[in-house]
């Protein structure tokens, strides 16, 4: 039986678009880099969740699992 081990973390999501690029995608900084370098240590991503605390801050949440060696 497969046992599985799982990390919840909160991810940076500094968003900006420069003047020339406003009609492109937003870039999302270090966030491609964060999980490429999670998927390497063998954490696969399974859910994603935007959260607003009751101060209005909002923020994403990544939920992550791997088998346990």
């Amino acid at each position: 039986m497969v046992k599985w081990e799982y990390s919840v973390l909160a991810l940076k999501t500094k968003i900006h678009i420069s003047p020339r690029e406003r009609e492109q995608n937003p870039v999302l900084q270090n966030v491609q880099t964060d999980l490429n370098d999670l998927g390497e240590q063998g954490w696969e991503l399974v859910c994603v969740q935007n959260v607003r605390l009751e101060t209005g801050m909002l923020f994403t949440v990544a939920y992550l699992k791997r088998e346990k060696s």
